[in-house]
């Protein structure tokens, strides 16, 4: 509680008062008031404050905004207004090796022309610096000078402002373990996370998971398992944690990210349909639903399926081949934050995976309060603290004094996500129970209401030196 005699004289921009104030930095869970100052926590206490509006919380959560680890919205204003309906503060573009490049550019770019979130960039490397390198095919492998190109243009990326680097290897299937180490002595020469869409999924994917363990141990580099639920999630799950609990007894530096669904999303013409994929992830053409394009809303037949192969590659669909029971078995791993995967830049109304608009409320409702797999505490940690934590974002994830004033507010006992799969509902259909998301101390969602002119999201420039041990 702050205590200085002008904390208690100030007039703050917005007092959120009498709510359940949980903090997971510190593990405070209390009732109290958070003053707002200048987009910044001026701190908590119990006391009433004069503020020139006041927020009555009674009854309900109040948190650090959701920090979400693994975003493709990419800056597109409709994803950025869904995730915030749901509670997220602050996305990390660029993982699974696609997104936007240089970041710089990006990201000066949004500043200009506004955003409702905060956004922070990876540099994507198994999509955009491979074709940057003119790498024509995902089943070409690159020479000796496009993996140093490829190098270089990543570490002037890193120098620019990215939070790491970033590959989907299961999109580039044939890329080789000296391109794979080459980029991962780029992040590790300067202390950057590296994320990674691991090789393969489906029955292939305990050895895809061994893989990224024996690159964090040859190179030092610290990995975040991308989306595992949809890489393991088919059977492998209790396996596959064993694997990677194993490694960090040993000390490697490895993390998780892992969503609320179990059924994966993906461009119909990536290399996850490649051949044999039914085999892989022991499903037909009928278990896959088309979420975007002539098709959304129908689950595909062999005609249908090769038709968008050839003629909507980018078309996504869904892949229904998860166990729902290893969404909990994940989550509810210490080492594991949440994730969403969602926000593709070409999503509107009706169209797309569930994700993007029903994550954190699924997981609020299904975990928290109707299974208590996972506490209210659990939750705000995996979604916000951790995630701010492993990517550095220091005034992030946690409510005290400096902290930026990015700050969820919900009703537990009314939570609820509305979202659901195409042809079904509304995949992007806004929660209940999301009543203020607030970032930079400005309201995007006011009373449950998305406020669409609303575009306070900063872009974060990640500041990069030479670690040295």
């Amino acid at each position: 509680m702050k205590e200085k005699k002008d904390f208690f004289h100030t007039v703050y921009d917005c007092v959120i008062e009498n709510g359940t104030v949980i903090d997971p930095k510190t593990e405070l869970r209390t009732i109290g008031n958070v003053a707002i100052l200048n987009g910044k926590i001026a701190g908590v206490t119990r006391a009433r404050l004069s503020a020139k509006r006041k927020i009555d919380a009674s009854g309900k959560i109040v948190c650090p905004g959701i920090v979400d680890p693994h975003s493709h919205a990419d800056g597109q204003l409709f994803s950025g207004y869904v995730m915030a309906s749901m509670g997220v503060t602050t996305i990390i573009v660029g993982s699974c090796g696609l997104g936007p490049y240089p970041v710089k550019e990006f990201l000066t770019g949004l500043d200009e022309t506004g955003y409702p979130l905060n956004t922070a960039a990876l540099t994507p490397q198994s999509w955009i610096l491979r074709e940057k390198a003119g790498i024509e095919s995902p089943y070409h492998t690159a020479t000796k000078e496009q993996i140093q190109n490829m190098a270089r243009w990543a570490e002037e990326d890193l120098l620019q402002g990215a939070v790491g680097l970033s590959m989907g290897l299961e999109y580039a299937p044939v890329t080789t373990w000296e391109e794979m180490v080459a980029m991962a002595e780029v992040a590790a020469k300067y202390d950057k996370v590296m994320p990674i869409h691991s090789r393969a999924g489906g029955w292939n994917s305990l050895e895809a998971t061994r893989e990224v363990i024996r690159l964090q141990e040859t190179t030092g580099v610290r990995v975040l398992l991308s989306h595992h639920v949809y890489q393991c999630g088919q059977g492998m799950m209790e396996e596959s944690l064993k694997i990677i609990e194993k490694a960090r007894r040993q000390g490697y530096q490895i993390a998780v990210d892992s969503g609320a669904y179990c059924d994966f999303a993906c461009p119909v013409g990536s290399e996850v349909f490649c051949e044999g994929w039914q085999q892989i992830y022991d499903c037909s053409y009928e278990d896959i639903l088309a979420g975007t394009g002539k098709y959304a809303g129908q689950r595909l037949t062999e005609e249908t399926f090769h038709e968008l192969r050839e003629t909507d590659p980018d078309a996504s669909v869904t892949a229904f081949v998860g166990k729902p029971y290893e969404i909990a078995l994940a989550l509810k791993q210490p080492y594991v934050m949440i994730s969403t995967d969602g926000g593709f830049p070409n999503l509107a109304p009706g169209i797309g995976h569930p994700q993007t608009a029903g994550t954190y409320p699924k997981i609020l409702r299904e975990l928290v309060r109707e299974q208590d797999v996972l506490t209210v505490m659990d939750f705000v940690k995996k979604s916000s603290w951790m995630p701010a934590q492993f990517f550095g974002l220091e005034t992030k994830g946690f409510i005290g004094e400096g902290a930026d004033a990015d700050i969820l507010v919900f009703d537990l006992k009314r939570v609820k996500d509305n979202a659901t799969f195409p042809g079904m509902g509304d995949p992007m259909a806004q929660p209940d129970g999301i009543d203020y998301v607030l970032v930079g101390g400005v309201p995007v969602v006011d009373n449950g209401i998305i406020q669409k002119d609303s575009k306070p999201g900063k872009s974060i420039f990640s500041r990069t030196e030479i670690w040295q041990m």
